[in-house]
């Protein structure tokens, strides 16, 4: 199950001021000369280089800088937030995890932090701290979907299968394109049996991925649950044009050809 559903990263706060565009800032080689209580202005350029370094998914750059800013202001619990999102770029969870756990000591109410955590620990599968992170997200923000939805994710995990539909269904609620969280409803209206649905939540979430092979080859699945072979068939062969390597599109499409072969060769 752990595979079968999509978990929103982590979050990337844009710190620097609205009225220079942080998109117009290429991603550099860090200033290491930037100096105990550097000047504001030298800070905010560097916190524009470490956003422009994410947007550019060269996350590596980005540690690079917001560790100059860290050394700067020790106190700057943003640019723990960005640090720990550049680390989970690069793979340094337990990192990413310190940095945001520094970032709540510093900022309690900091959503983004709680929100980021709880992403984190549900990656290590420690999906109750997981819960209880996402939880306090939603205290302090409770329109929150992406919250709710990743909550939705642990407890799945934890075979809260009710929670997380719930949770779920308020994240859809609260965010009507969250199209992730459609794939996620989906998947456990897969589990639970409830096909049509699951087709519903499918197509939803297809109409604005329409090339994700796993969200067709599900459908495909609910399809053919409910004997629509049909549709079934095409949601497996467009699964695996997209990707052949699709096992679950093989074997349903395998499984219905073999099924039409021997009900047309009981007709003649």
């Amino acid at each position: 199950m752990r595979s079968a559903y999509s978990l929103l990263l982590v979050i990337f706060l844009h710190l620097t001021p609205h009225t220079v565009r942080a998109d117009t800032i290429g991603c550099k080689a860090p200033d290491l000369g930037l100096s105990i209580g550097g000047a504001k202005e030298q800070v905010d350029a560097m916190l524009k280089q470490a956003t422009a370094c994410v947007r550019e998914r060269q996350p590596g750059r980005a540690v690079a800088i917001l560790t100059q800013i860290i050394k700067s202001d020790p106190t700057n619990a943003g640019a723990y937030v960005n640090r720990g999102s550049a680390q989970a770029a690069l793979g340094e969870i337990a990192f990413a995890l310190n940095d945001y756990t520094t970032a709540l000591r510093l900022a309690p109410d900091m959503i983004e932090a709680w929100y980021n955590r709880g992403t984190t620990l549900t990656h290590m599968r420690r999906f109750e701290a997981a819960i209880a992170d996402f939880t306090e997200a939603i205290r302090l923000k409770p329109d929150f979907a992406l919250a709710f939805c990743n909550r939705g994710v642990s407890e799945i995990e934890l075979g809260r299968y009710d929670d997380a539909l719930a949770d779920y269904s308020i994240a859809i609620g609260k965010d009507a394109k969250l199209t992730y969280c459609h794939f996620n409803r989906a998947n456990l209206y897969l589990i639970l049996g409830e096909y049509q649905r699951a087709i519903s939540d499918y197509t939803t979430a297809l109409g604005e991925r329409a090339s994700d092979p796993t969200a067709l080859s599900r459908r495909g699945q609910a399809y053919e649950a409910i004997e629509q072979t049909e549709q079934a068939l095409d949601d497996y062969k467009a699964a695996l044009e997209i990707d052949p390597r699709i096992e679950s599109a093989r074997e349903g499409l395998a499984r219905l050809m073999e099924k039409q072969k021997h009900s047309n060769n009981g007709t003649k």
